[in-house]
């Protein structure tokens, strides 16, 4: 792995920059059918992992073991709301100056989507929206953080995404401190795109606690983008860390 325990060890893999957003042939593969999930790694020799792989993601995020993981420092600033629909999921581009670390490794943040529902799973419960906060380290391993969301109320940071949605020019700026949860507490595997071409080179890190948007707003992603969310894959001999004391 690529951390231990305590997670000390150096990243090594590499992802390249254009995975930031979709990765390539991002054109040709969607969430169900003859191109769907079960067919990714058929659609481009770069897919295989999407078939072969050991280090998939998503994952139910069940049986951890707890480790003392350190602090998750998050460090993002203000940015214009200007969303855009990629074709598979709605995106918000970051501008630079925004950071995550943990681990003893910082990672920059480039955007940031959404899944309706939640991809990972939180012991067997699938929440309705999971926010997919993308990351790049130096050494160009992702580090993605998955924020579920649950009905409850109004998020006002994810209503201005969706109505700068289409709009001519960006919106107010808006606070994506605003959807993370107020816990610190945190799962940490390693794990891959879940999306083609499926590269095992994610760091994934997911608050155990959830932040709440409205119903109204669920359903807006739902008509958007309905079930773009890839099926849950096994974890294998990977090892899946909860923060504790």
């Amino acid at each position: 792995m690529r951390f231990h325990i305590i997670l000390t060890a150096a990243l090594t893999l590499a992802v390249p920059v254009s995975a930031q957003e979709h990765p390539p042939h991002a054109r040709t593969w969607t969430y169900g059918g003859p191109t769907g999930p079960e067919r990714w790694s058929e659609l481009e020799p770069a897919n295989a992992a999407c078939a072969a792989g050991q280090q998939e993601s998503p994952i139910d995020l069940n049986g951890a073991i707890t480790a003392d993981l350190g602090v998750l420092d998050i460090d993002w600033s203000p940015m214009p709301a200007a969303a855009r629909d990629t074709g598979h999921a709605i995106q918000l581009d970051a501008p630079e100056g925004s950071t995550m670390a943990v681990g003893g490794q910082t990672y920059r943040l480039l955007q940031f989507h959404v899944h309706q529902p939640a991809e990972h799973l939180l012991d067997g419960r699938r929440f309705p929206l999971e926010i997919h906060f993308v990351h790049a380290g130096p050494d160009g391993v992702l580090g993605v953080l998955g924020v579920f969301a649950g009905v409850g109320a109004t998020s006002a940071p994810l209503q201005a995404v969706i109505d700068s949605l289409g709009a001519p020019t960006a919106g107010p700026a808006l606070d994506p401190n605003g959807l993370l949860p107020t816990g610190r507490d945190f799962f940490r595997y390693e794990g891959s795109l879940t999306t083609p071409p499926c590269s095992e080179t994610v760091d994934w890190v997911v608050p155990s606690d959830p932040i709440t948007v409205s119903q109204d707003q669920i359903d807006a992603f739902e008509r958007l983008h309905p079930g773009n969310t890839r099926p849950v894959q096994p974890l294998y001999r990977r090892f899946l860390l909860r923060s504790g004391h």
